[in-house]
């Protein structure tokens, strides 16, 4: 092993070690004193407020001047500053290559904590063993490694023909896995087979919509999920359901299907496509709200890809991107990523499809559909950024029509709807006594302004608490340089162990 690796190997162990054994969700009580309430039990701010947690839960909420703390609390002062539940990534991708420090500069979930997000949805580990991010979650629960509370699927049921669909579905049951995932390449046969394999273990099911089965199939048969909003994208394509075409050839021929049917250098297009699929949409999102299906956003994968396509020195000026997969860059700058080459020579229909799922995002917004914010990040290959790429969708929820606080539902209140329905704990996404105390605390109010979510001065992810400081020296890239001080400040940390931590505002 090389020096560089074991140095930046022996440093995250040390941060683990350091984060760990000085906050492990203890029975003492945390008290957040003076801050303004985001409860997200409504649209609302509650003034000088008190929270009370301990262990993991919240056991008190009330005003500042007259809820009596515990003596002997670790007291976080607020001075005004806002308290909101913390976000839940509900479609990214774990990697067990996240643990190697010479492929990730910095471990992903310390990524995602930084950015205030204490819950992930992991749609498809990648690397064994299998059960690799189920280990992770009960490591994060023990307070032995530093991240948010996984959900994850297991084995995914990618392409037809399966050998045995349902004996994947009962062997990812009997690992633990939260919920099931299916692809685009199914045939529909293999996924009705799955789905009823999945319904009769009451396994929570998610994934694309098969191209050989299309939404009205998907609906009937009781996928619980869809996810992706651009999975809506191919009911207006007219194509052959019946074709069985190897993965690679599949979108291909969708590209093919489209522009027989549309004509892509119309400069009218967009407008024309709607007005042409009001109707069509209409029914969609019908029947999506009779059968109660949420629906991924993700539409930060849209945009990165206009960036990518159209901006490339936007693209690569990104601040973090230095978090990026080592290699990935240098991808991108020979021509050779993932969406530079799908998207090379029907660059037009890339930039339509951007415009049509922000048409179909609007309207299922408009229509009430559950929409849970999503990012697809973790996978090292799309440009996305884990964690930053939270507030990406955020932003482009509100560019396309949602209130601050309607975007922040999809990431709270209605996450946890669907963990609820997932795994029967859906205890997190507001702020109320009794739910799981997944927490940020940020300078201005979030109703207002998103982007203060950014920088956010501390995180609590199941009752452990990480100030601003902390969360610096977690998302730090280590070097000899730097590592001396990122050890006196986690050694301070455990010294202290948070007794006080406050908050001045300028």
């Amino acid at each position: 092993m090389g020096f560089r690796k074991l140095f930046l190997l022996l440093i995250a162990a040390l941060v683990t070690t350091l984060f760990s054994s000085c906050n492990q969700g203890s029975e003492e009580v945390v008290a957040f004193t003076n801050v303004n309430l985001v409860p997200m039990t409504s649209e609302r701010i509650i003034e000088n407020q008190t929270v009370l947690v301990k262990g993991s839960k919240i056991i008190a909420i009330g005003d500042s001047d007259t809820l009596q703390i515990p003596e002997n609390a670790k007291i976080i002062e607020g001075n005004g500053a806002y308290l909101m539940p913390g976000l839940a990534d509900m479609h990214m991708h774990t990697r067990a290559d996240w643990e190697d420090p010479e492929i990730w500069p910095v471990h992903p979930l310390y990524l995602y904590l930084a950015n205030g997000v204490t819950t992930i949805r992991d749609f498809t580990p990648y690397g064994s063993p299998l059960d690799y991010a189920l280990k992770w979650r009960e490591e994060i629960s023990e307070g032995i490694r530093v991240g948010p509370t996984i959900y994850a699927s297991g084995k995914l049921l990618y392409a037809s023909p399966l050998e045995d669909p349902e004996g994947t579905v009962q062997m990812n049951y009997e690992l633990g896995f939260d919920f099931l995932k299916l692809y685009s390449y199914l045939s529909k046969d293999d996924f009705h087979h799955a789905v009823a394999a999945a319904k009769a273990l009451d396994l929570y099911t998610s994934g694309h919509i098969p191209y050989s089965v299309g939404l009205e199939g998907v609906i009937a048969e009781g996928m619980d999920e869809i996810a992706h909003v651009e999975e809506l994208l191919f009911e207006f394509i007219d194509f052959d359901r019946d074709r069985q075409l190897p993965p690679e050839e599949w979108i291909v021929y969708l590209i093919e299907s489209f522009i027989l049917q549309f004509d892509p250098s119309s400069s009218t297009l967009q407008t024309d496509f709607e007005m042409e699929n009001l109707a069509m949409l209409a029914g969609i999102t019908t029947r999506l709200r009779t059968a109660q299906v949420p629906v991924c956003t993700t539409m930060v994968v849209d945009d990165i890809i206009q960036l990518k396509l159209f901006h490339a020195d936007a693209f690569l000026d990104r601040p973090e991107n230095k978090f990026f997969e080592s290699g990935y860059l240098e991808i991108f700058q020979r021509g050779e990523e993932k969406h530079q080459v799908q998207c090379r020579g029907v660059e037009s229909i890339c930039a339509l499809k951007y415009g049509i799922d922000r048409w179909v995002l609007k309207s299922l917004h408009d229509a009430g559909i559950l929409l849970l914010l999503g990012t697809d990040s973790g996978t090292g290959g799309m440009g996305i950024v884990p964690g930053y790429s939270i507030h990406d969708e955020l932003r482009i929820l509100v560019e396309n029509g949602f209130s601050p606080y309607e975007a922040l539902v999809t990431g709270t209140v209605n996450a946890a709807i669907v963990v609820e329905r997932m795994t029967g704990d859906g205890d997190f996404g507001t702020i109320e006594v009794g739910k799981h105390a997944d927490l940020i605390l940020v300078r201005e109010n979030p109703l207002e302004d998103l982007t203060t979510i950014k920088e956010p001065l501390g995180v609590m992810a199941m009752g452990r608490w990480y100030p601003k400081d902390l969360l610096d020296q977690m998302i730090q890239i280590p070097t000899l340089e730097t590592s001396t001080q990122s050890i006196k400040t986690m050694e301070l940390a455990q010294a202290i162990g948070y007794s006080s931590f406050r908050f001045s505002p300028p």
